[in-house]
């Protein structure tokens, strides 16, 4: 019989859905699977460690991994295709948190709350160190026109700043007023008042955000970070908040993940740092279930999937 080994949690309700309509499969636990099984699993859903001795079984029959997450850099993609294996992510999902996540991030700054939570820390004058500001009319230059890019230019747009988009060749996309290729953003990095990574990690990706790219902003904008840590070099936006071409960075995610108590990031009052929650979202089970269960059942139909398929290649 075929395995569904099921490392994301279900509820019991989703699970009974699963086995009622799919009586010739076994569904199974990380903790209730055997050795003896390995081999016979044949769909994961959720990543689990156990996937890299999947892998490693010539007699494995894995042919189809669901993942909970958006990005899936942390797979080992290579040796995936080269066994096969079908992924689908969840992209889309997480796109109103992250993009309602953003819009608090800028407006916490230049509004003023950040400043006046530490003024309420420290020495609690009535007075704020800055002068306040709005969203309106200010450029939001977003790296990643995908569905988190598309959500966060929408609620941008409304709230009446200009936005422009990177991607790979500059093609359209909705809800942005412009569009430039990664290789042509000299011009819109000059004018942007705030950055914000989306971007999937791939080779291209990592480092993106460097002393280069740094050395080329004139409006010392706000940079936010809800795509993975390691698309900033971390050297390099220290020394561009010392050097104010950056004015304040807003960081979701870091490198290394988990950041470490002792980053000298956490004592900076221009960061902002959140735990990777951006994205974080109620009923999660009740939001990712239903695109494993639509891949689940085209794949046991056709072999193949309907929803959220990655390019390996690409890695996204």
């Amino acid at each position: 019989m075929k395995i569904v080994l099921m490392s994301q949690a279900t509820k019991p309700e989703q699970l009974q859905t699963l086995t009622t309509n799919y009586p010739d499969w076994e569904f199974k636990t990380p903790a209730t699977l055997t050795p003896a099984e390995y081999d016979q699993v044949t769909v994961m859903y959720g990543n689990h460690p156990l996937l890299s001795q999947f892998l490693a079984s010539p007699k494995s029959q894995l042919a189809f991994l669901q993942v909970i997450s958006a990005g899936v850099d942390y797979l080992p993609l290579a040796k995936l295709a080269a066994a096969g294996v079908l992924v689908a992510n969840t992209s889309g999902i997480h796109a109103d948190a992250i993009g309602e996540s953003v819009l608090a991030a800028m407006l916490t700054v230049v509004r003023g709350y950040h400043a006046a939570w530490e003024n309420q820390q420290g020495a609690r004058e009535w007075s704020l160190p800055m002068t306040t500001s709005t969203l309106t009319g200010q450029q939001l230059l977003i790296y990643g026109t995908g569905q988190i890019g598309q959500s966060l230019a929408a609620k941008a747009a409304a709230l009446g700043m200009q936005v422009v988009g990177v991607n790979t060749t500059g093609h359209p996309a909705p809800h942005f007023e412009q569009t430039v290729a990664i290789t042509a953003t000299s011009a819109v990095l000059k004018t942007a008042n705030f950055i914000v990574n989306a971007l999937p990690l791939t080779s291209t990706t990592t480092h993106l955000f460097n002393h280069e790219l740094f050395e080329q902003l004139q409006q010392s904008p706000m940079l936010i970070n809800i795509g993975r840590g390691p698309a900033v070099e971390t050297a390099d936006l220290i020394q561009a908040l010392d050097q104010h071409q950056l004015s304040f960075a807003v960081l979701d995610v870091t490198e290394p993940e988990p950041l470490p108590a002792d980053s000298p990031l956490w004592q900076r009052p221009d960061v902002l740092i959140t735990p990777h929650i951006s994205g974080q979202i109620e009923h999660f089970r009740d939001t990712v279930f239903p695109i494993f269960q639509a891949n689940f059942s085209q794949y046991v139909k056709t072999g193949q999937l309907v929803r959220n398929q990655v390019d390996l290649s690409r890695g996204y």
